[in-house]
């Protein structure tokens, strides 16, 4: 074989070799970017899920959990489209200034506050009332439990982001072992009749709060970046990450809508309006079970689901505050970081402890404006009015922000019916 010859066969494995390992790389930048999107999405709100919904049925409600899925994965393109017109650093706020003008910003700082605060009051609230359960057998009181729950986890954010990853990490750990190990021992227990329940007057009453658990628009500036811009790779790393939880949200809906009662003093109508789901289901699945594994699973299950949740908001308001307020990251400008974010939402869920769908119900209407409605009018403002939009567009032309107006117009219509008792509510 000739010496030009071997040179071209090795040059050929060598190319090779590249491809594979460029491909591969690929593919661990789309896990990684999906996996994102959907740590993003599954949290606390798988909790109260279930109990809101339990009223509507089982495949009543896999409908407008396709339907949600469908509008909140179509706006989050929307603000794909909208974050690719601005610079890596750009985030929520600067572009709604440079799109909408300056009360488009104001109005986006406000309500940006009001959906952080409203998560972390829910989480605040849920976390709180799990970890009373332990640490009252500790002669603390609940409240007092509340307190040291918000103080143990106001140091891990104080001590900056590497101590939260560090504890992210152990909770998300924690949780994938829980959630796998209910579906494992639940199953065998799921009564199919219950899932033929229908009653579709009720679906408009859980809205709100589906719409929240698929809010993980704000993630998409960093992704933008994580990417390096690159359109096809953004576009299947959302939409991936978006189907997941879509799946883990239907499976978890159809274990505990199969196997707890609707109705009766333990059943998930009580539930929903005497309790707290949070810690409710744990007990639930524990009487139904008679398993000595399930109750430490279903706890866990509840409070790492809470904590992955709760951490998470907690340094995105933290960081926030930092920028929009100009804190400085010294000692007093931390200990004042962590006031302001930790001390509204304990103080809500110190006068209300039951009050974890209720503030997610309400975050739900911050969600519709900050995550539907406003990626809409972005668009639409930066397409037509200031002309600046350039590059990757959402298909669909002005009828996609429209549709994406109107669904946004509607979440928040349903929440304000049923607070009016103008809505079919579950009883």
């Amino acid at each position: 074989m000739s010496s030009k010859a071997l040179e071209q066969i090795l040059n050929y494995f060598s190319s090779s070799n590249k491809n594979i390992l460029s491909q591969l790389k690929t593919v661990s930048h789309l896990c990684g970017g999906a996996l994102l999107v959907a740590g993003t999405c599954i949290g606390a709100g798988m909790l109260g899920l279930p109990v809101s919904t339990a009223a509507s049925g089982f495949y009543p409600t896999v409908s407008l959990f396709v339907l949600c899925w469908s509008i909140m994965t179509l706006t989050a393109f929307l603000m794909l489209e909208v974050s690719l017109w601005f610079p890596n650093q750009s985030n929520l706020i600067s572009m709604a200034k440079a799109t909408l003008g300056k009360s488009g910003e104001v109005i986006a700082w406000i309500i940006y506050v009001l959906f952080l605060y409203s998560l972390m009051a829910a989480y605040t609230a849920g976390g709180g009332g799990i970890a009373a359960q332990h640490l009252t057998q500790f002669g603390l009181s609940e409240k007092l439990s509340l307190i040291s729950y918000v103080l143990f986890f106001a140091l891990i954010v104080y001590s900056g982001t590497r101590w939260v990853d560090f504890t992210n990490r152990i909770i998300m750990l924690g949780l994938l072992i829980a959630y796998f190990g209910l579906v494992y021992l639940v199953t065998p227990h799921i009564n199919s009749a219950q899932l033929h329940h229908r009653a579709s007057q009720y679906l408009l009453f859980t809205l709100p709060l589906m719409v929240t658990s698929f809010g993980f628009h704000l993630l998409i500036p960093s992704l933008k970046y994580y990417f390096k811009g690159n359109v096809n790779q953004l576009r299947i790393a959302l939409f991936i990450g978006s189907l997941i939880p879509l799946v883990v949200y239907l499976a978890w809906e159809w274990i505990i809508l199969g196997a707890i009662p609707l109705r009766g003093d333990n059943g998930l109508l009580s539930m929903l309006y005497h309790g707290n789901p949070a810690v409710e289901l744990s007990e639930g699945l524990k009487r139904l079970t008679q398993s000595q594994a399930i109750p430490s699973l279903a706890k866990g299950f509840s409070f790492f689901a809470i904590l992955s949740s709760f951490i998470g908001v907690a340094l995105g308001l933290f960081d926030f505050f930092a920028d929009g307020l100009k804190i400085k990251r010294h000692a007093f400008g931390k200990i004042l970081l962590t006031l302001l974010t930790f001390i509204p939402p304990a103080l809500f869920a110190y006068m209300y402890p039951t009050g974890f769908l209720y503030a997610l119900n309400y975050a739900g209407i911050f969600a519709a404006i900050l995550l539907i409605i406003y990626p809409a009018l972005m668009v639409w403002w930066g397409r037509y009015h200031v002309k600046i939009a350039h590059g990757y567009q959402v298909a669909g032309g002005r009828l996609t922000p429209i549709i994406a107006i109107a669904f946004g117009i509607s979440v928040i219509l349903m929440l304000v019916l049923s607070k009016m008792s103008l809505l079919p509510i579950p009883n």
